[in-house]
């Protein structure tokens, strides 16, 4: 009957799946069953790390001090009527120097949450004296990929995985726990906000170098001297942004991304990067306002900041400040500039300006000595923890330099579990 054979198939079916289920639990690393990992930051570096060891079946949670994920590839959204979208962070994926970064950009991008950037990208060299810029093609070898819909996707679709949770908003202080028998770590974590209980795990991922500094609360009590000595050797380049929006379309300005050549003289803009967030993939607006990102050169941000840290304010009042400074220093700027680079230079009109926001990265990109070598990651096994970063291997402050760096994290634990593990057999 059509009931007979509807069970017999359904039966068969369920074998198969059966069969697949047991073939794919085969195959993951034997000694990542049970084990439970926490990872500090969902930036490029912790959200790959934490994929990877996912997918060979461990426990990942996911710990994240600011309201949303991606790190320095997140995306900020005004929490107005107009729901303002600006990658404030990151602002696109070069071309991929390894084979390995190759294949995971092809991945992303046929898994659609990446795609290409395809605008007209000039570099700008500005002098106050002159009326109009001198504008010149970027190279066209160049290429650009930016997170779709918004940057912060490729961090978001990363930590999608039934093995990973993450906790936002959350400042995870981590101790260690080694008095059974003065063994490896025990990672225990509590909140930095009214320590909260967060769990035991087994290892610790640390994706973010700034933890280890002493300003912050991440691993200030962790036994984890060697790494702090590490990260202090690495300086920070820092950078200002604004997030600016206009009523309308900036008319007579027919580019979408400009990079502002540094002129090393007085005369030459505090401007570093400008983009038209809106000409990206996925960010097009229906209601006609157009969103730009600034960003600033790293040498004025580094005098501002430093500037506004010697008037002795607490730590929270002088980001303020600085944000503050920030936006009132670019926003001047860059509505000065616009009429030198625009197309109808004497007539342009610029529309309203419905929002501008400034924002400060503090260590916006690493700078590496070059003796730093060429490791990946950073690993202490004795106490099971292990360190990645855009600060990490050869390709420091690129999105690739963290991807690379998190899957090496992922792969080293594995590997050392399932060391551990084959000698306990043997």
């Amino acid at each position: 009957t059509i009931l007979q054979r509807f069970s017999i198939t359904m039966s068969s079916l369920v074998r198969k799946i059966f069969v697949l289920s047991l073939t794919i639990m085969t195959n993951l690393p034997k000694g990542t069953k049970g084990l439970n990992i926490a990872v500090l930051g969902t930036g490029i570096a912790g959200s790959t790390a934490s994929r990877y060891l996912a997918e060979a079946g461990i426990k990942v949670t996911v710990f994240e001090c600011g309201r949303g994920i991606g790190g320095r590839t997140s995306t900020r959204i005004t929490r107005d009527e107009h729901r303002l979208s600006f990658d404030h962070g990151a602002q696109y994926i070069g071309r991929p120097k390894s084979e390995e970064f190759r294949v995971a950009l092809e991945e992303w991008e046929t898994n659609g949450f990446i795609k290409k950037w395809n605008g007209k990208f000039v570099n700008v060299d500005i002098m106050t004296s002159s009326e109009n810029a001198l504008i010149s093609p970027e190279d066209p070898d160049k290429e650009h990929y930016v997170g779709y819909p918004a940057m912060h996707s490729i961090c978001r679709n990363l930590l999608h995985h039934q093995n990973i949770r993450v906790v936002l908003q959350t400042r995870a202080c981590a101790t260690c726990d080694n008095s059974v028998g003065g063994g490896p770590c025990s990672w225990n974590l509590i909140s930095q906000k009214g320590r909260k209980d967060l769990g035991t795990f087994d290892w610790l991922v640390g994706s973010d170098r700034l933890s280890a500094t002493n300003n912050r609360a991440d691993m200030r009590s962790a036994p984890l001297d060697a790494f702090k000595d590490y990260v202090s050797s690495i300086e920070s380049v820092p950078s200002l942004t604004l997030m600016v929006a206009f009523e309308s379309p900036l008319k007579g300005i027919n580019l979408d991304g400009i990079n502002f050549m540094d002129t090393n003289d007085d005369e030459g803009s505090i401007l570093g990067w400008a983009a038209r967030d809106t000409s990206k993939p996925g960010r097009a607006r229906q209601d006609g306002k157009e969103c730009w990102v600034v960003q600033s050169n790293p040498k004025i941000a580094k005098k501002l900041i430093t500037k506004m840290n010697k008037k002795g304010n607490s730590f929270e009042s002088t980001r303020e400040n600085v944000k503050d400074k920030a936006k009132e220093m670019l926003l001047a700027e860059f509505l000065r500039v616009l009429p030198k680079i625009s197309d109808d230079s004497g007539t342009m009109k610029i529309p309203k300006v419905i929002s501008a926001v400034g924002h400060r990265w503090s260590a916006a990109f690493p700078i590496v000595s070059q003796q730093g070598g060429e490791d990946k990651c950073f690993t202490d096994f004795n106490n099971r923890f292990v360190a990645c970063g855009d600060y990490c291997g050869k390709y420091t402050g690129r999105i690739e330099g963290a991807f690379l760096s998190g899957k090496a994290a992922a792969d080293t634990i594995i590997s050392e579990i399932n060391t551990n593990d084959n000698e306990e057999i043997s």
